[in-house]
């Protein structure tokens, strides 16, 4: 079996990258990893700070000593204020910040002139006023650099009954994504899946189709409309097992959870079984 990569991502799985060293967002349907920009902002801040705290990291909250950007009346150092920013949504959908691909724009109500719209300030490098500390800003929206994967439009609810076990897993998965991709997120539950076909309602499912594409619908919106539960019914593919004797190549991680057997990596550990 060929191991592909994560190409689409749920709110929930963005969601848990919420903290400063494992920092994730979304916007304009693309998922970013803004944890190496969010270091390389910090390094742009020269201001003297002494941090009492014992952790000694740049985004504790109970520190004793401030800049003096904290003595002017910032709620953030003004270096900071940026990636302070990010970080407080971190996690979280960040599309309704831009418009057809930029910063959502306002007309500001001193100086009068067109300016990108940020709620918590644009930061010492890009001051509203005209100002000498202005600089060239890099948009961490534009290009690939920081692009991890796609964001989904739209999650739904799968059940994959083993009919060999007996076993049901419901998963969250996206609806943009084929069923091959949906064997990757089933895999740590069957790690042979090779063996088995997938079929829906007797037919066999074609692996490079969406769910939809594949008569799989999504029923939900019609449970809303004649006031039904969501979760009332799931749609369920069934897997039948083949008995083809065919095994997987070796995977990169080990499925025995031993710390000992992840630093010596004996071969035993790194075989496939079969469920």
């Amino acid at each position: 079996m060929r191991y592909t990569k994560q190409q689409w991502y749920t709110p929930a799985e963005v969601a848990i990258h919420n903290t400063a060293s494992d920092c994730w967002v979304s916007a304009n349907g693309n998922v970013y990893n803004l944890t190496p920009w969010l270091e390389e902002q910090i390094r742009l801040c020269k201001c003297t700070k002494t941090c009492s705290c014992p952790t000694k990291n740049w985004f504790c909250n109970d520190c004793v000593e401030y800049c003096p950007c904290f003595k002017r009346g910032y709620v953030y150092c003004d270096a900071k204020r940026l990636a302070m920013t990010i970080l407080m949504y971190a996690g979280k959908d960040l599309s309704y910040w831009f418009k057809d691909g930029n910063w959502v724009q306002q007309i500001h109500p001193i100086t009068g002139s067109t300016v990108t719209y940020r709620k918590h300030g644009h930061g010492y490098r890009n001051p509203v006023v005209p100002s000498t500390r202005w600089r060239p800003f890099e948009p961490w929206w534009r290009g690939d650099k920081y692009v991890v994967g796609k964001a989904t439009a739209k999650t739904r609810p799968i059940r994959i009954t083993n009919t060999l076990t007996g076993s049901t897993v419901t998963l969250e998965v996206c609806s943009e994504e084929t069923i091959y991709e949906i064997m990757m997120r089933y895999l740590p539950h069957n790690s042979h899946l090779m063996s088995y076909t997938w079929r829906y309602m007797g037919k066999s499912l074609c692996l490079k189709k969406t769910l939809e594409e594949n008569g799989i619908l999504d029923e939900r919106d019609r449970f809303n409309d004649v006031a039904l539960a969501e979760n009332m019914h799931i749609p369920a593919i069934l897997l039948y097992y083949d008995d083809d004797l065919t095994e997987d190549p070796p995977r990169d991680e080990c499925f025995c959870g031993d710390v000992t057997c992840k630093i010596n990596k004996p071969a035993a550990c790194y075989k496939s079984t079969s469920t």
